[in-house]
């Protein structure tokens, strides 16, 4: 450190450009300058890396007889470089942030200022946990994210954007992201402070027959077996794109939707336990439950696009699952069938391009079978065709179960 640093950790005066050593805890500085003239620059150094934390650029024909004052509240994420490159007379005092505690259940509190990575407890062997961010102060528009760091090296990206709040499923992921722990890196926030809170499964919100919500959301569905439908609700957001992940058991599936389109396409309610459901993306959303023996049902061909939960009731017949798309990875159609005890049996998968239009993939439909389909991502439509003059074929049955 050269003598021209001045090191602090509570208040800090004086005049024209410096080079300030902060060395107090996370906290908000407010800073004072009084001048003849409002061109004042405060930058922090944090991570090697220049970020300006207040900035006023008057010029000089602006000048008055007497001194102005002009105050900046400047968030400071712990000890850094502090660099005054524009000022007159200047002061800077430093609030210390309030410490937080687990509440509600809770096994995890941590409070922060600015760009972090935060050590994480490990998750409950086999169960999972929510993890929780919120806003509590920002001084700057900020599209904030989160990236969690595994010990294996993986990486998840949890966007969090404008959000007041998001709340993440974690460790509960198959395969597993962890090992014995794992880092939740704040980015992207710099002039926010935020709370992040581990809690368990059981704080999850409640889904019974609708519910409406913006951006990142964990719920959990314990009624009786339904039909998942998502919709992005174009009015509480500027942008309007929405996504839910379902885990149940054995079963995952991802619904998009946006301004334009609505996606059915999963079940919730199989258990054992309940169906844990993560949504996600811009603006906002709501989810809707069907009772599964209120779904569409079908006994010949039929068309549709995007996701549905349809119910066959014509005789024992094998089918063609046939894609509409020639893009051969987003135009897949996926359909996984539930006998009518919601026991799961196939799971047929028709890729895009020639063959999945003209041949597509066999699938055997009983009376009573329920398809949760997934229709193509780039739009297109699909087609379920009844092989005429041919029943069910023998002794394909559930050979094919997963």
């Amino acid at each position: 450190m050269t003598a021209d640093v001045r090191p602090f950790t509570e208040a800090a005066e004086g005049t024209g450009p410096a080079e300030l050593d902060y060395q107090g805890p996370q906290g908000w500085a407010t800073v004072v300058h009084r001048a003849h003239v409002g061109s004042f620059t405060l930058l922090g150094l944090l991570g090697g890396e220049d970020t300006d934390l207040a900035r006023e650029l008057e010029s000089e024909h602006c000048r008055t007889e007497e001194p102005r004052t002009w105050e900046y509240r400047v968030g400071l994420s712990g000890p850094q470089r502090l660099r005054i490159e524009a000022a007159e007379r200047w002061s800077i005092s430093v609030t210390p942030l309030e410490r937080d505690e687990p509440e509600d259940g809770g096994v995890f509190c941590r409070r922060g200022l600015g760009n972090q990575t935060v050590e994480l407890p490990e998750p409950e062997s086999g169960g999972g946990a929510i993890l929780e961010f919120t806003k509590i102060e920002s001084a700057r528009p900020t599209g904030l994210f989160l990236r969690l760091h595994s010990d294996f090296g993986d990486q998840t990206y949890w966007p969090v954007g404008n959000d007041d709040r998001a709340r993440f499923l974690y460790g509960h992921d198959i395969p597993a992201v962890w090992a014995t722990a794992g880092r939740v890196e704040v980015a992207n926030a710099v002039g926010c402070e935020w709370r992040l809170r581990v809690v368990p499964l059981s704080a999850a919100r409640p889904l019974e027959d609708t519910a409406r919500g913006t951006g990142a959301e964990v719920l959990a569905h314990t009624g009786a077996p339904a039909a998942l439908a998502l919709c992005s609700l174009a009015d509480t957001g500027s942008a309007s794109k929405a996504e839910v992940r379902v885990e149940s058991r054995d079963y995952k599936v991802t619904l998009f939707a946006d301004q334009h389109r609505a996606e059915e396409g999963g079940v919730v309610g199989l258990g054992p336990g309940p169906t844990l459901l993560q949504t996600g993306g811009a603006g906002g959303w709501e989810l809707r439950a069907t009772p599964l023996d209120a779904v569409d049902t079908f006994d010949g061909d039929i068309t549709g696009t995007g996701g549905k939960v349809l119910r066959y009731t014509g005789p024992s017949v094998t089918a063609r699952v046939i894609t509409e798309s020639w893009h051969k990875w987003s135009g897949m159609v996926s359909v996984r069938a539930l006998s009518s005890e919601l026991i799961w049996q196939n799971w047929v998968n028709t890729k895009g391009g020639l063959p999945g239009r003209l041949r597509g993939e066999r699938l055997d439909l009983s009376p009573g079978t329920l398809l949760a389909i997934t229709g193509p991502h780039d739009g297109s439509g699909w087609r379920i065709r009844i092989e005429r003059g041919r029943g069910r074929r023998r002794g394909h049955g559930d050979a094919q179960s997963r």
